[in-house]
This record gives structure tokens, C-alpha cells and sequence, in this order.
């Protein structure tokens, strides 16, 4: 990381950009540079953005020992819908029955664009996500009124369909990271922050999963864990809204305190345990990596 003195001009401030920069970025005296202000309130300076050709995905998969594993043929259409293409087409040496294609579509509620052929499976337009941050908002908030819900013994459709909101908020986060880690698109949001934006995301998902089979069981410990899940998502928003290691102390303590309550002997907690300490731990890795910046940053201003 370099310094550079801002210079002045009558009312017009500029700043030198880097040779290096420039060169490897093919940026002439007549380029147009994109500029942006991050959530942070920091200046973003960009090349401005290609017109990239529109990439297509083709696929070919076979049977194994005689079986198509539909399992398989699932995790392909959501690692090419998760990825920046306009389209894709997977083609299959084996026509699928409209059984086994139903029993697809209700492993992919989330993804309404991917169409099923007799012996094919595609999908002609991709949404982008500009903001998965709020998108990762929204899908607590989802949760915590999937949990009023489920306490008030509403009907199951509508937990199913909160369900599956989750599941396609979670899709969309995933999809929207690897496509700016990719570099197909800008982002307000650092690497760093996508990353752990996706590992919260992924871990909501799974708690939320974990909260919709409970409710079959209607164990006690899978009540007491739904009360005490509403207050500690709260927290976790509050984390979101301002990130910082007191913040996260705060919210890691909630949920050791929840843990504490639980039955070591029952499945379903321990199963809850285990997303709920992934949770704290990724809210506390992102509050120091976020200290660590904050004092780097302390130390350059000093420095100028």
C-alpha cells in the first residue's frame, strides 16, 4: 500500500494514479474510469467496465455403474447457476421421468429460471446481485418471522414458503460473491467482506433448515431454541449494522449462553450447537480482521 499527496488546481482537487496500475489495466489518456463511494465512505476508482462477451456453459453428464445420481445432476445446476454465465445447458445420456423431474424442482425452489427438459436441463437468463449485505439482512429478518410462525401454529405452507425465500436469499448471496470475486462486476463491498457476507449466509441457511424439521418433532428443546434463536438473530443484526469486536463480544456471549442450555444427548442440538458456534466464530473473525484494518488505518494517518 503507497500514499499520495493530493494536489489542487483553482477548486479542482486530483490525485496522480499509479503507472503500474494504469499499465496493467490499459488505461491511456483518454480511458474513462468509473468512481464509486463504498459503504465506508471511501472513493472507488475503476476501469470502466467491458463489454464482456456473453459467456454460455455447455455440459455433458453420464451415467455411473448404470445410474444417473440425481443428487449429482442437482449440485451441477446450482455450482453453473451460481456462476457468471448468461446461460447453460446440461445435457444428460439419459432421458429424466417427470418424477424425477418434480423431485428437482423441489430440490431447486429457489431457482425459478432453470427449465427441465426429457433430456436436458437449462436455464437463458441470470439475475445479478448488486447488494448481498441487505440481501443477508433480509434473510434474518426472514427468519425471525419464520420463527413467529412456527409459534403461533400458523399453517405449514407458509413456513415452507419462508423456507424457501431463505434458501433462494442464500442462493443469491453465494451467487453474487463468486461473481465479483470473479470480477465480472463491480461491488460496493471488499473481498473480505463477501466472504464472510457468504459464510453467515450459508450458516443461516442451515439453521433455518435445522429450525423447519424441528418443527415436526415439536420437542421441547426445539421451542426453547426458536425463543431464544429471535433475540440473538436480533443481535446478529445489530452486528451487521455496526461491526465491531465489542458488538460481536456481545452476540458470541448470547449464543454461549444459549448453548449452555442445551441437552448434550439430543441429536437436534447438537446438530444447532454446531451452527450456532460456526455463526459466533465468523462474527468474531470478521470483527478482528476488521480492528486489525481499523488500527493499519490509524497508523498511515499518524503517518501523513
Amino acid at each position: 500500500m503507497e500514499t499520495r499527496k493530493v494536489q489542487r488546481s483553482g477548486n479542482t482537487y486530483y490525485l496522480y494514479l499509479p503507472a503500474a496500475w494504469c499499465k496493467s489495466n490499459g488505461i491511456g489518456h483518454d480511458t474513462q474510469l468509473t468512481l464509486d463511494t463504498s459503504s465506508e465512505g471511501n472513493l472507488i476508482v475503476s476501469s470502466a467496465p467491458q463489454a464482456a462477451e456473453e459467456k454460455q456453459l455447455a455440459l455433458s453428464l453420464s451415467e455411473t455403474n448404470g445410474k444417473l445420481d440425481r443428487r449429482l445432476v442437482n449440485m451441477f445446476i446450482v455450482a453453473s447457476y451460481l456462476n457468471p454465465v448468461r446461460s447453460f445447458r446440461i445435457k444428460l445420456d439419459k432421458p429424466i421421468s417427470s418424477l424425477e423431474i418434480l423431485d428437482q424442482k423441489r430440490l431447486l425452489s429457489s431457482i425459478e429460471l432453470v427449465e427441465f427438459g426429457e433430456d436436458h436441463i437449462s436455464c437463458e437468463s441470470s439475475i445479478s446481485v448488486e447488494d448481498p449485505d441487505v440481501i443477508l439482512k433480509t434473510m434474518i429478518r426472514k427468519i425471525t418471522n419464520m420463527i413467529r410462525v412456527m409459534q403461533t401454529k400458523e399453517a405449514k405452507e407458509l413456513v415452507q414458503r419462508y423456507e424457501e425465500e431463505i434458501d433462494r436469499s442464500n442462493t443469491l448471496i453465494q451467487k453474487a460473491v463468486i461473481s465479483t470475486l470473479m470480477f465480472k462486476r463491480p461491488s460496493k463491498l471488499r473481498h473480505i467482506e463477501l466472504f464472510y457476507v457468504a459464510m453467515l449466509s450459508k450458516g443461516l441457511e442451515g439453521l433455518a433448515d435445522q429450525l423447519v424439521s424441528s418443527t415436526s418433532s415439536n420437542s421441547r428443546h426445539s421451542r426453547n431454541f426458536a425463543e431464544s434463536m429471535q433475540a440473538l438473530l436480533l443481535s446478529l443484526l445489530k452486528y451487521l449494522d455496526a461491526p465491531d469486536y465489542r458488538s460481536a463480544s456481545a452476540f458470541a456471549n448470547e449464543v454461549l449462553a444459549v448453548l449452555d442450555k442445551f441437552d448434550e444427548k439430543d441429536a437436534y442440538a447438537g446438530r444447532v450447537k454446531g451452527l450456532l458456534q460456526q455463526l459466533s466464530e465468523t462474527v468474531i473473525d470478521w470483527s478482528v480482521t476488521s480492528e486489525v484494518e481499523s488500527k493499519a488505518a490509524a497508523v498511515q494517518q499518524k503517518q501523513r
